[in-house]
């Protein structure tokens, strides 16, 4: 870890010296939190597949808050019926003698459908049925398939399980169910390319589809139902890969491998995704490979296993390396697949057409999908699971029934917030949208700017001139005093022309620097925050230059490049009631590149002052893809520091908001960070106990909420401020689901927060509401964001850090806001 160093042998000895004390034993855990890859189908946070074994035992957890305006809502969680008498009854299966044959066993049992009825699921030892056997030891007679020899069955019962015992096995039944509705399985989404849609003017295709989970919830059991969509071009790797050798002939390889590395590729002849890990530059169509004891080629192969001939025999193949479980093996074993560029299809999208708004404008068009739509597609796809006859017999098999209509609860709808400016309060209304009126007031809390430096090519002057002008212009009215800049000319856009001047002419005592750019040039922008965030350590501002030349919006838009300004000189802009005294709030997540080549970083941001708007911001380095190491001990000690020297004490309570844990990682991270933020109190002071409550915040969800209107039976996004926390709540967890947002187009997603520790003991109405408050405090966006604004900022100065810096910022800068 680059950030630790001997610090972190320190705080792995107070680790230990925790560990011994705690009866929550962390010497298991021998890594921190990791994320997993990313599946082909992308990340979510919540599947509710993966019950906490260690959460069988326990109470179910009910915690509802009252505060607020109740409201109808529906939720996309359909009702699965057991039937009594029903549920997974295990049994073991002895053979006399014994058959070492799977499928022979499985032969035997077979025979005995009179016995066991003919529905079963059996493993190779235990059998699993959905009624139990009227005797606890059943014996039965059958003939072993392989030498005709009469075998012996002594079947055993060994106890019916819990219902939240059963929800693997149930969530596979389901994918068996995806099968026979002749849906594609990509990752853990399942899509229908008979509904695809296709986008011709830009070679697309939307494959509309489903995602599932059940669950044991708070209400029961119930299936977790979202419609979702897959973008797939109708582009060729084999044709991305000569577009590339056109435009970069020396460099083909190194290009090849930088774009499609990671990227997720579909055959079409199977339907089947597949990750590309490798360019095998080195191999080609006319290789050969072991097809049952024979060499066969791969052009000889596809020709005769699927009708499809190879047009280019030169081209290089391209590596999946996949881990599969394997009859009779303990661990997953390693798979490795060669395929064709010519016969595999681009999923996904590029960044250049994620930045084009006319592509992200045609594709929104299917996959924007309103509430109504949403709640239309899922019932349709209950109607269509019950009305299929394989379907319906697999379910109504193991004593389930489908409910087709989504429930309807009753939420609450949380108060109205007052935001607080320099000069004037204003109500943010049912939308919680203050954007109109954020210029008409001053910022709360100013830093004049005394000295700065204005930087622009010769060919950016008018644009130049117009920035200074509104900036005269508007900044009496926002409260804040800016002098004249001292402006620096560049001859060209050349890199070299900003590393010599960010390190060579930039006068001492600058308090910010505004550099108004021709073009949006990635390059360009991580050199400029590389050397000002580690190098010559100043807050910047980069502006391109064509959006000062919309003589309708300039004004609008130098207001908040004022207001950015500010934040980033340790300035406020708004604020909003948190009556919580002597308490530090804090925020982390984490960056991962999606190559997964570089390192990871990871954020922390800690509340500084009673009104929560001043923050204290870190970053550590670790290796690619993890998710915290130590790092979590050194940014709370760093952060506890800095609150003591501004405070001149320690917080009572520090309630920590963790983004980006999904539902597998959350026991290590109980044991695992919990026991980092100990050590790191008893770091900065031996007898240092605070109260600790901890909350996992999760985005990437299934869960949807919708308003209902009893009169005409509309759905609709319910308001900001919406809280459901009972009935799809999870039955073993203290959580709560809120939306925080204001969505004008498409379906909202709320946000889930779990609460792993409590010290505090904190009513839910309390963290609710503190959930929702933060969620106003994001100075990027004049309304509410989906996380707490401690979480928003973490990820922006991760994705910084990640992106662009690629190293530690210096420690000057970490009371200001300079990664907006």
């Amino acid at each position: 870890n680059l950030a630790i160093g001997s610090r972190g042998r320190l705080v792995q000895a107070v680790l230990s010296t925790l560990s011994e004390k705690s009866s929550a034993s962390v010497v298991s855990v021998s890594s921190p939190v990791e994320s997993k890859k990313a599946s082909t189908a992308g990340a979510v946070e919540t599947t509710a597949i993966e019950p906490s074994t260690s959460k069988q035992a326990m109470e179910p957890v009910v915690r509802t808050g009252t505060s607020g305006a109740k409201v109808s809502l529906m939720v996309n969680y359909m009702e699965l019926k057991c039937a009594p008498g029903r549920g997974v009854f295990l049994y073991t299966v002895d053979f006399e003698p014994t058959v070492d044959s799977r499928p022979a066993r499985s032969r035997c049992l077979e025979q005995n459908v009179h016995i066991l009825g003919s529905t079963f699921t059996f493993t190779g030892d235990m059998m699993m049925l959905p009624v139990k056997l009227p005797d606890n030891v059943t014996k039965c007679k059958a003939t072993n398939p392989t030498n005709n020899e009469p075998v012996t069955l002594t079947i055993k019962f060994r106890g019916a399980q819990k219902m939240s015992e059963n929800v693997n096995f149930y969530n596979t039944l389901f994918r068996r169910i995806m099968h026979f509705l002749q849906l594609t399985e990509m990752g853990r989404k399942c899509f229908d390319p008979s509904q695809m849609r296709i986008i011709p003017q830009q070679r697309l295709e939307v494959w509309p589809g489903y995602v599932t989970a059940i669950n044991e919830y708070e209400g029961g059991l119930m299936l977790n139902l979202d419609v979702t969509h897959r973008v797939l071009m109708q582009t060729t790797v084999y044709e991305l890969m000569q577009t590339i050798a056109m435009a970069d002939k020396k460099q083909f390889r190194d290009s090849v491998k930088k774009t499609l590395l990671g990227m997720v590729v579909l055959t079409r002849y199977n339907n089947k995704t597949y990750r590309i890990d490798d360019i095998l530059f080195d191999a080609n169509p006319q290789s050969t490979f072991d097809y049952r004891g024979d060499k066969i080629t791969y052009a000889d192969y596809y020709q005769r296993q699927h009708g499809i001939k190879i047009q280019d025999l030169q081209q290089p193949l391209l590596l999946n390396r996949t881990e599969r479980m394997v009859s009779g093996s303990a661990k997953p074993l390693e798979m490795l697949f060669c395929l064709v560029p010519e016969i595999c299809f681009l999923t996904g999208l590029t960044d250049e057409m994620r930045k084009d708004f006319m592509v992200m404008r045609d594709i929104a068009t299917y996959t924007r999908v309103t509430p109504n739509q949403r709640v239309a597609a899922m019932q349709r796809y209950c109607e269509r699971v019950n009305s299929n006859e394989k379907a319906s017999k697999l379910l109504s098999d193991w004593g389930l029934e489908l409910v087709t209509k989504p429930k309807i609860l009753v939420g609450r709808t949380l108060d109205q917030e007052k935001i607080q400016f320099g000069n004037g309060t204003v109500n943010a209304g049912p939308n919680a949208d203050f954007n109109r009126n954020v210029t008409d007031y001053q910022m709360l809390e100013v830093v004049h700017i005394r000295q700065w430096v204005l930087v622009h090519t010769s060919r950016d002057g008018r644009s130049a001139k117009t920035f200074l002008d509104y900036v005269q212009r508007c900044s009496r009215a926002l409260g804040i005093d800016i002098a004249q800049p001292k402006t620096i000319v560049l001859p060209s856009d050349d890199l070299k022309e900003y590393s010599n001047l960010l390190r060579t002419r930039i006068p001492p005592g600058t308090q910010i620097i505004v550099l108004i750019v021709p073009t949006a040039r990635d390059d360009r922008y991580a050199t400029i925050k590389r050397i000002c965030c580690s190098e010559v350590p100043v807050p910047s501002q980069v502006i391109n230059a064509r959006t000062l030349m919309n003589e309708k919006k300039s004004r609008t838009i130098v207001q908040k490049i004022i207001m950015q300004m500010n934040c980033k000189l340790g300035g406020t802009l708004w604020g909003i009631d948190i009556p919580m005294a002597n308490t530090m709030i804090c925020g982390s997540d984490a960056y991962h590149h999606a190559r997964g080549a570089d390192k990871s970083v990871t954020a922390f941001i800690a509340s500084l002052d009673a009104a929560f708007t001043h923050w204290f911001s870190h970053a550590t380095l670790q290796g690619a893809r993890e998710e915290m190491g130590n790092g979590l001990a050194l940014s709370l000690e760093r952060s506890l520091i800095a609150y003591q020297r501004r405070n001149c004490q320690l917080p009572d309570r520090i309630i920590i908001f963790r983004d980006g844990v999904g539902d597998s990682q959350l026991q290590i991270c109980e044991q695992y960070e919990l026991m980092q933020l100990e050590a790191a109190c008893k770091l900065v002071e031996p007898s240092y106990n605070p109260k600790i409550t901890f909350i996992v915040v999760q985005k990437r969800i299934l869960t949807r909420l919708f308003a209902v209107d009893r009169t005409t039976n509309d759905v609709t996004n319910p308001l900001p401020g919406t809280v459901m926390d009972h009935s799809v709540t999870r039955r073993f967890l203290y959580d709560y689901f809120l939306v925080s947002q204001n969505v004008r187009q498409g379906t909202v997603t709320p946000t889930h927060y779990i609460v792993l520790r409590d010290d505090c003991k904190f009513r839910p109405d309390i963290l609710q509401r503190l959930s929702y408050k933060l969620c106003y405090m994001y100075y990027n966006w004049p309304g509410t964001v989906r996380v707490p604004a401690c979480c928003q900022y973490a990820h922006k100065l991760a994705y910084l850090i990640g992106q662009a810096v690629k190293r530690m910022p210096d420690d000057s800068l970490t009371d200001k806001l300079y990664y907006l």
